[in-house]
């Protein structure tokens, strides 16, 4: 008995097809755990799921209430030595890191910018010198607007 290509790919297929959303597609479609943040994700990513260390050594300044949420005015600075980078991360916002800044050794770590945010949540602020990492974060109120 003569077989042909196709109707052994048909045979093939015909197995398989019952044992596809066991193998990969069911933990495709899996929930993630309750205790899953898009933030704390966004940080593990960042610091290779190394926690920073608050530190009151770096400001934050944003305003306790925004009127536009498309449009949040952010400084932060800091008298750490030797800052490598700089984050900025919207708690809320649907892609957490709002912003990256890679800087040169001799720059002193400044940055000053405007963020979108989705709604009313906490603005963190991480940055990484040598090894450590460091971070503050504050709460901001939005009024109107934002990005979603």
């Amino acid at each position: 008995m003569t077989h042909s290509r196709r109707s052994f790919l048909s045979s093939l297929t015909s197995l398989l097809l019952p044992w596809l959303p066991t193998v990969g597609w069911a933990r495709l479609s899996s929930p993630k755990p309750d205790n899953a943040s898009p933030l704390i994700d966004a940080i593990a990513k960042e610091t290779g799921g190394q926690p920073p260390t608050e530190s009151e050594l770096v400001k934050l300044e944003t305003p306790d209430l925004a009127e536009d949420g498309s449009i949040v005015p952010i400084t932060l600075s800091s008298e750490i030595p030797n800052v490598d980078t700089i984050w900025i991360f919207v708690e809320k916002n649907p892609t957490p890191l709002a912003a990256r800044f890679d800087l040169e050794k001799n720059l002193d770590p400044f940055v000053s910018l405007r963020i979108k945010m989705n709604e009313s949540c906490d603005v963190l602020a991480m940055l990484k010198s040598g090894n450590d990492y460091y971070s503050t974060k504050k709460y901001v109120r939005i009024v109107v607007g934002g990005c979603g």
